[in-house]
């Protein structure tokens, strides 16, 4: 005779433990659209982006009273007077010349000096009431100063051009000296100096 099959017993903890997980799982599919959507939820108000930011020059410090208030201007520090007009030059200066060439005499001559730097143009002179006349270049600065006389007027009769020396001595007198002068028909430059003299301020 034949024995029939005997049906195993089913294990019912397993079908238990499977339905929770299953449920989680439900649980959790639930949710994530809803956290994903507070994570990419807008904000209410709208974000602005910053202004451009813009340069602005600090101010100076204020540590000690003896500090300026104001920052100084750029580009208005003094001149280097080593390469300009001292003021101390600056204004009309009179007197009179004399030529250290025998025979020559003397002149009366008056400049007129204003600001300036390297061969720039600093102002005019006339010599003898103006019998001749020109303009003032600067040669050298500082002190002493070297000024080339260029004569626009009169040019025959006078020099072409001469280089002077000028040496303040005092507040209002200055001495003369000049370096080399160029005529129609040579150049005198002999004794050194060819001429001499003071000149006084006003």
């Amino acid at each position: 005779m034949t024995v029939p099959p005997v049906e195993p017993k089913k294990d019912h903890r397993a079908q238990i433990i499977v339905a929770i997980i299953g449920a989680c799982a439900a649980i959790i599919a639930a949710l994530i659209p809803v956290v994903l959507m507070q994570v990419n939820k807008p904000d209410d108000k709208p974000t602005t982006s910053p202004p451009p930011a813009t340069t602005t020059m600090a101010a100076p410090s204020h540590a000690t009273s003896s500090q300026s208030e104001t920052a100084e201007p750029v580009g208005e520090s003094s001149p280097d007077e080593s390469v300009s007009v001292p003021e101390g030059y600056q204004g009309t200066w009179s007197g009179r010349i004399d030529w250290l060439v025998p025979g020559w005499g003397s002149y009366n001559t008056t400049l007129t000096i204003t600001p300036g730097s390297l061969t720039a143009m600093v102002g005019q002179f006339n010599t003898n009431g103006g019998q001749c006349r020109g303009l003032l270049y600067l040669e050298s600065g500082g002190g002493p100063v070297v000024l080339r006389l260029s004569t626009t007027y009169n040019v025959g009769s006078c020099s072409v051009l001469a280089d002077v020396k000028l040496t303040l001595n005092g507040d209002d007198e200055m001495d003369y000296e000049l370096v080399g002068a160029q005529f129609v028909n040579g150049y005198v430059n002999q004794p050194s100096p060819p001429a001499r003299g003071v000149l006084r301020s006003g």
